[in-house]
């Protein structure tokens, strides 16, 4: 036993539930990388490319996996005034960041990977999981059906 007291056990498993908002802020990490890799790439003129898996099958009928490579939507684009701005995003939904804010003014396009990593140490610390909330709760909510059509009675 005094081999395993020198490792820092846990009660944790990988069975256990991860609620919704850890899960949209482990995504939402994952996809800030990504465009934090794409924003250096930029400062480069350098193009990124994003490596994919996916199944096909072969001439024989038998499914593969491959990898291939696609670009990554950038999150940032550049106002009318000049300023560069950046849009946090889920999917195709932009991230609300206050009621009537949703974008981030970064100014020059050298200080778009520091206001990135800026926005993922906050992703991290948690500053973002009320409109991450939001978004899990609005995704859930029950649609209502809609009514039937009155029959006419001609």
């Amino acid at each position: 036993m005094t081999h395993l007291s020198k490792l820092s056990l846990s009660s944790s498993s990988r069975k256990q539930p991860v609620s919704p908002v850890a899960r949209k802020r482990l995504n939402l990490i994952r996809k800030l990388d990504l465009q934090i890799q794409a924003a250096e790439a930029e400062l480069k003129d350098e193009e990124f490319l994003e490596d994919i898996r996916k199944w096909v099958r072969g001439e024989d009928g038998e499914r593969q996996q491959i990898t291939e490579q696609r670009a990554v939507r950038k999150w940032w684009w550049q106002h009318h005034t000049g300023a560069w701005m950046i849009t946090l995003r889920d999917g195709a939904k932009e991230l609300p960041l206050l009621e009537d804010k949703n974008s981030i003014e970064v100014g020059e396009i050298s200080n778009l990977v520091d206001a990135l990593q800026t926005i993922r140490s906050a992703v991290i610390a948690g500053e973002l999981d009320d409109q991450l909330e939001q978004m899990v709760s609005r995704r859930n909510k029950p649609t209502g059906q809609r009514p039937k059509p009155k029959e006419s009675k001609a």
